[in-house]
């Protein structure tokens, strides 16, 4: 077994359904992260929902959960529309890696991978939202490039990763704003 694209040696990173074999090994990885209600959760708003599995050695040890939505559709707001694009998101609403498998890079790996899948699915950014104080997502975060903006509503952070468009905006040739 190789190395996945962050560099972990032994790391596959694999889409998960829950018809799939893996989803009944991953489901105690999310019962032990408490991350129950986030693999669990469903809005009207959803246009398609994906979870990734970080496996090494045959078992998972992290998992993330994103989803595909309309920008501002989950805070109320019209779709935000763009050279007559109706711009997307991918927002990761579910994400741990064990405990003893932690500073490994897997999460590391997992987020990667998320950018990518987001990337192809025309997705113009990654957001998610982080409690205050949770400082190992932090660091995962901002060490990747993600913006950090605080919500207005509670005790947490929203961090966004805008995902260039294959060509430019610079290129569009549209006016300065």
């Amino acid at each position: 077994m190789g190395r996945d694209e962050g560099g972990v040696q032994g790391l596959r990173i694999v889409d998960v359904k829950e018809e799939s074999p893996i989803w009944e090994h991953l489901w105690p990885v999310v019962e032990q992260l408490a991350q129950r209600p986030y693999i669990e959760a469903q809005a009207g708003h959803f246009r398609s929902s994906h979870v990734l599995a970080a496996i090494m050695e045959d078992r998972p040890v992290g998992f993330l959960r994103f989803v595909v939505q309309r920008l501002g559709e989950d805070e109320g707001r019209p779709p935000i529309v763009f050279q007559d694009r109706t711009l997307y998101e991918a927002k990761i609403i579910a994400f741990g890696v064990l405990p003893e498998e932690r500073n490994r890079g897997i999460g590391r790996s997992l987020q990667r991978d998320a950018m990518k899948r987001a990337r192809a699915l025309n997705c113009c950014q990654v957001r998610s939202r982080s409690d205050y104080g949770n400082s190992a997502n932090y660091h995962l975060k901002i060490s990747l490039g993600f913006g950090i903006q605080p919500s207005l509503e509670d005790d947490s952070v929203y961090f966004v990763m805008a995902l260039p468009a294959e060509e430019s905006l610079e290129s569009s040739g549209g006016d300065d704003a």
